[in-house]
């Protein structure tokens, strides 16, 4: 940082517009050296965290959560992620969110990655994406008609969160409707421990959790094979093999939570934090109304919404043998946290990374990884996005945070907003 003007104010946190905060740097240097995707405190100072990371050193030393290094440039990250034969992807979090088993293919690693992948590339692919737009139309036209003609909205919980846990649930887990909050309530206990926790109540919780969901899903595998297989992804799994081997069920198990986990999470946050940041800096909010009615100019800005907004702030790569990288001797067991956001805004990358660009281009962003555990689910995110955005500026009207009503957002895995209260301004 260039001042040093600013101090710690946490009453800031309601207002988060994407912008970095200024921090003295003493306090930044504290929170680079206790840096946890679980303290709210450091979340919201995450911007100016970055830039203090990448001032002092691309791969610095954090002793939170028994001692990692954070990575914080773009030309750094992307290295990592193409050497997965150095860098293993599991566990995936740090700490480790304690599943009972492997998520696949996110924390496999070469060669039987590229093989599970190949399993469910199909599903998730731009024309099996592009056939589902009509689906996911009827969705997000639900959700408004829901709150269409009513001042007061919770933009979170009603449609932030509703439309990607519908889209997962339904097309690609086939689960039934009445136990969508179950679901739901269970990821969030995996994914978002309570930051007040003692660490070892968090793991207990969210390994709990992951046993309960796990027993859900293996269920749900027993029903389809005992009643018949359907078109979802669990019925494709159950019938897929790998080298001439059906998969084990904690294989088809493991896809289920990676579905749940990758596929809902990250999408409901980066739609809640698209909703903040609308209500608290109208000129991208414009900005983004303005591509509406062009699908090419609204791509574009859709990407850069999800390079601006970054929703999983950072995934773990392990050090499987002794090593050097950017100066750091690594020995095997060592853990390094990517953090997306920050290669995100990375300025030897991103001319002006603090602006919002509506035509940026080049945007070789990382939001949604790179290499190859890319996000197998960014087509879908981006469909979600692209249609709720054209269907909420051509129904509703402006709308404000609610003074009253403080947004609530959580740490974790992912950063987002699961409350937003607002006030529409008028309505159509």
């Amino acid at each position: 940082m260039t001042t040093e003007k600013w101090i710690v104010d946490e009453a800031l946190a309601s207002l988060d517009d994407e912008r970095p905060t200024e921090v003295d740097k003493d306090t930044l240097d504290k929170f680079v050296d206790t840096f946890s995707l679980h303290d709210p405190v450091i979340q919201r100072h995450r911007l100016a965290i970055y830039e203090r990371m990448r001032e002092r050193c691309p791969v610095v030393r954090s002793e939170a959560h028994g001692g990692y290094y954070s990575v914080s440039t773009y030309r750094d990250i992307y290295d990592l992620t193409h050497r997965p034969e150095e860098f293993s992807s599991f566990p995936l979090t740090i700490p480790p969110l304690g599943n009972p088993v492997q998520m696949i293919p996110i924390e496999s690693d070469p060669p039987a990655h590229a093989k599970y992948r190949a399993l469910v590339g199909r599903q998730f692919s731009p024309k099996t994406v592009a056939a589902l737009s009509e689906s996911v139309t009827e969705i997000v036209t639900e959700l408004l008609d829901n709150i269409q003609g009513r001042t007061e909205v919770d933009l979170a919980r009603e449609v932030a969160l509703e439309l990607p846990l519908r889209v997962i649930l339904d097309f690609f887990v086939g689960a039934p409707r009445d136990d969508w909050q179950m679901l739901h309530d269970e990821s969030i206990v995996m994914l978002q421990p309570d930051p007040n926790d003692p660490e070892e109540q968090k793991h207990e919780k969210a390994a709990a959790a992951g046993l309960r969901l796990e027993s859900y899903f293996a269920g749900l595998l027993r029903q389809r094979r005992e009643n018949g297989f359907g078109t979802d992804l669990i019925s494709d799994l159950a019938q897929s093999q790998v080298d001439g081997e059906m998969l084990t069920d904690d294989e088809i198990v493991g896809f289920c939570l990676l579905l749940l986990s990758a596929g809902y999470d990250t999408t409901a946050s980066a739609i809640s934090r698209m909703f903040q940041l609308f209500a608290t800096d109208h000129e991208i909010r414009d900005q983004v109304r303005a591509a509406v009615n062009d699908s090419k100019r609204l791509d574009v800005a859709v990407d850069e919404l999800i390079r601006y907004i970054s929703p999983v702030p950072g995934l773990a790569r392990n050090v499987n043998e002794a090593c050097e990288h950017a100066g750091i001797d690594l020995v095997a067991g060592d853990r390094l946290l990517l953090l997306w956001p920050a290669a995100n805004r990375d300025p030897d990358e991103f001319p002006n990374p603090d602006t919002f660009v509506v035509d940026r281009k080049p945007n070789r962003h990382l939001g949604f990884g790179s290499g190859i555990h890319r996000c197998l689910g960014a087509h879908i995110a981006r469909k979600e996005m692209k249609i709720l955005i054209e269907q909420f500026f051509a129904r509703m009207s402006d709308y404000r945070l609610d003074p009253d009503k403080e947004p609530l957002w959580h740490t974790g895995d992912t950063w987002g907003v699961k409350s937003l209260p607002v006030l529409f301004e008028s309505i159509h």
